[in-house]
């Protein structure tokens, strides 16, 4: 069976894994050797964010997890007080290490752990790529597939409407869509959609630009 720290050991650099265990600091034994991660992460952010959610998963506290997370993000806020104190490097790790355990006092236990080695590590800065690279992967758990619309103008119910179940037709059995719109009048007109990785431009200023492109080439 493979503890947290196992987890870490395995994802993360010689040196950070053994300041985290050397400071004696255990957390929740959990057996992540069958897990699978539901998407793929990058980077240190989504090395944090996966050994978190396989160890959550196991111990059956994703939810918990995730409402902690959430917590975390809503405080931060950019330029404010805590942002600055997450990015600072002057503050010193103990301190740090203090202030993210009152922070998260009564929350989930792997919540706290993880903070905790990120603490440790120097790597607090990362805190909020950790937590959208946690949400990419709650979501992929429970299906859900992000889209995002956005026009020229405020989309009427009808547009909105149609759009939703244009891109709800090509979604594969079992997922579930969260559609979220924005407005950018440079698009003059049209949309664009965003959807997951994929973009799909189908505005009017990008039309207007193929236009001046075709035009620029010689006759």
């Amino acid at each position: 069976a493979a503890s947290f720290n196992e987890t870490m050991l395995r994802l993360f650099p010689s040196r950070f894994a053994r300041a985290a265990v050397t400071n004696g600091r255990r957390f929740m034994a959990t057996d992540t050797s069958r897990a699978t991660l539901p998407a793929e992460t990058h980077g240190v952010a989504g090395r944090y964010a996966s050994a978190l959610w396989l160890a959550a998963s196991k111990n059956n506290t994703l939810d918990a997890v995730e409402k902690d997370l959430d917590q975390v993000a809503s405080a931060i806020v950019p330029g404010e007080t805590f942002e600055r104190f997450l990015m600072d490097p002057t503050i010193s790790k103990k301190e740090k290490a203090a202030t993210m355990a009152e922070a998260c006092s009564g929350g989930a236990e792997l919540s706290q752990s993880l903070f905790d080695i990120m603490s440790d590590a120097g790597r607090l800065s990362e805190t909020s790529a950790t937590i959208t690279a946690f949400k990419k992967l709650m979501a992929a758990h429970r299906k859900e597939v992000s889209a995002v619309v956005t026009a020229a103008h405020e989309l009427d119910s009808e547009e909105l409407a149609m759009a939703k179940d244009a891109i709800t037709a090509r979604l594969k059995e079992g997922e579930t869509l969260t559609l979220t719109t924005a407005v950018d009048e440079k698009l003059i007109g049209g949309v664009t959609i965003a959807i997951g990785d994929k973009f799909v431009d189908l505005s009017i200023a990008r039309q207007i630009k193929d236009i001046e492109k075709l035009l620029e080439e010689p006759m």
